[in-house]
């Protein structure tokens, strides 16, 4: 495996939890290849204990944490921006504050980036759990080709945003995450692919994730659909759909964000899940 130094960044806020903000970041330092950076932004003022749980950490890692902080609560899209500009090197791995990273992720994604050194961003699967995170219920699976992965994007997201390890320069050259309270990622990778940048998935589970009712809630609600009607017609602005795929999208995706959370829940598990 080559010896690339990378960052790992993760944003946080006033409504994480603590315990899980502390899971997240152990799971970090428990890998078979452990990072050179972890960059942790706080998108806005953050609750005592959320700011106890980093002092803990950086404590015990005082070289390894990089604190920086939005002085407003922006939304994830603005404190990703913020925290790409903030890592110091080209490679930066993604992780969200409530999710675990299984123990040789890094080292598997180096290990595939070995063999496939074209590749601009790197995803994985992802296993959900309920109350247990060594059983997992599902797994969310992603296509594993370029050619799949760009037919799988003109419907739906085709990376797993917290399993993702990305070229920071290939990032920063096409605009950075936006400012989005939702679906940034979506967007980032779609700028990508129009750009013609490589995005590979390996298939296995790279993070585990606690798919509770708040999941659904997070991709539901009237705001939510306002972004998704916009970046769908930037998706189309951009080439990457044609005008049957574009209708097609607001018809299934904007009904999908407004029905009640628990009915959505049953969609995603059902249909959009392996």
């Amino acid at each position: 495996m080559s010896d690339r130094q990378f960052s790992v960044l993760i944003a946080t806020y006033e409504g994480d939890d603590p315990d899980d903000l502390s899971r997240a970041l152990q799971s970090v330092i428990d890998q078979t290849v452990r990072p050179d950076e972890i960059v942790v932004v706080a998108d806005g003022p953050l609750t005592a204990e959320l700011e106890a749980a980093l002092d803990d950490f950086e404590s015990a890692h005082p070289d390894l944490l990089t604190r920086t902080a939005l002085s407003t609560n922006q939304g994830l899209g603005a404190a990703l921006n913020h925290g790409v500009e903030t890592c110091s090197h080209e490679w930066i791995a993604r992780m969200d504050s409530d999710d675990i990273a299984v123990e040789d992720r890094f080292e598997q994604q180096f290990e595939y980036l070995d063999e496939n050194p074209e590749t601009d961003v790197l995803g994985g699967y992802i296993g959900e759990f309920s109350d247990d995170p060594d059983d997992i219920e599902t797994v969310r699976e992603v296509p594993t080709t370029p050619d799949r992965i760009r037919s799988m994007a003109r419907f739906r997201c085709p990376l797993n945003h917290p399993t993702v390890m990305f070229r920071r320069s290939a990032v920063l050259e096409v605009g950075n995450y936006r400012p989005l309270r939702s679906m940034q990622d979506y967007d980032l990778w779609m700028r990508m692919l129009a750009k013609d940048y490589r995005l590979l998935n390996t298939p296995t589970i790279l993070v585990k994730c606690d798919a509770g009712k708040e999941l659904f809630a997070r991709r539901g609600g009237l705001s939510y659909a306002r972004i998704e009607m916009k970046l769908q017609y930037e998706f189309f602005r951009l080439g990457m759909n044609s005008v049957p795929v574009f209708l097609l999208n607001i018809c299934v995706r904007i009904p999908l964000r407004l029905i009640p959370n628990r009915l959505r829940g049953f969609v995603y598990r059902v249909f959009l899940r392996d």
